[in-house]
């Protein structure tokens, strides 16, 4: 009578740290993409259950965001120059931040996949990477809800973007990509240190600002001033910018330039999630324990 087949798993830093581990880390999450699937369906369902609102607080961020910004620039409080030619500011500005929001709730709620499934961790097996993808895709699905608010602002505002927009979620992709890879550097810390979450939720209520969501960037040429000149390095130098330009001229003009920017901010963007998941799995043994 042969004995019954084992399956063993085993953490080794040293399998963990070769080359041939990316051929296990994508073998063991494809094995796994049922998993990620009810995963991401749960805690869609989930989200807003016994809330009164429900999943109108999927739109109202990025709503009251737009709202706020547009009166104050009616009420001339804040000086937002648009260019000639440029679509209406509330347009532009939910646009931003709706992007923004979703970059956002990528990185954060990838940063408190696993924190936030301890009793999971420590009981089953099963890749954690799932845990962070799911909590992805979930933003994915709240995007779209957003992107139909989108769709249907335009519609009111009788302003008629280039075909070409349909080549907009494209640039998301990378976008993800960037958000999924931070998202998966900070997680191992989250689990060690709580402030890490409460950092990230400071810093992109921040970030809003430090890229071009509800303050275009200033044309190099037209600067007159250090304040304008700071926003404009400032927002070159972050990656969503560069996103955030191309999905704006893809909607006023149809189309957009493969700048220097966009280029590195891609390139980056891919860096990122392959640095952020190979760090994910190399510290994989040690969250259960930290949970």
């Amino acid at each position: 009578m042969s004995a019954p087949l084992l399956t063993v798993y085993e953490s080794s830093n040293t399998d963990r740290l070769s080359i041939s581990a990316w051929r296990e880390m994508l073998a063991e999450f494809w094995s796994y993409r049922e998993l990620t699937w009810r995963l991401m369906s749960r805690n869609f369902a989930a989200q807003f259950r016994q809330s009164f609102l429900g999943y109108l607080w999927v739109i109202l961020p990025p709503v009251a965001t737009t709202i706020v910004f547009a009166l104050l620039r009616q009420a001339q409080i804040v000086n937002v120059p648009m260019a000639e030619g440029a679509m209406p500011y509330v347009l532009f500005a939910l646009m931003g931040t709706t992007v923004w929001g979703f970059f956002t709730q990528v990185t954060i709620t990838t940063t408190h996949s696993v924190a936030g499934a301890g009793n999971l961790v420590s009981r089953i097996y099963f890749p954690r990477e799932v845990l962070a993808v799911s909590s992805a895709l979930n933003a994915v699905i709240n995007l779209c809800i957003r992107l139909v608010v989108l769709a249907l602002t335009f519609a009111l505002a009788r302003y008629v973007p280039h075909w070409q927009v349909v080549f907009a979620p494209l640039l998301l992709v990378p976008l993800m990509a960037l958000a999924m890879g931070l998202g998966l550097l900070f997680a191992p810390v989250n689990t060690m240190m709580d402030d890490m979450g409460r950092m990230l939720d400071f810093a992109f209520q921040f970030g809003l600002f430090l890229a071009p969501t509800v303050y275009p960037t200033p044309r190099l040429a037209d600067i007159t001033g250090k304040w304008e000149l700071a926003l404009f390095w400032i927002h070159s130098l972050n990656p969503v910018s560069h996103f955030l330009h191309a999905m704006q001229s893809l909607v006023e003009t149809g189309t957009f330039d493969v700048t220097r920017g966009l280029v590195v901010s891609t390139i980056l963007s891919f860096l990122a999630l392959a640095a952020g998941w190979r760090f994910f799995h190399i510290c994989e043994p040690l969250l259960a324990e930290r949970l």
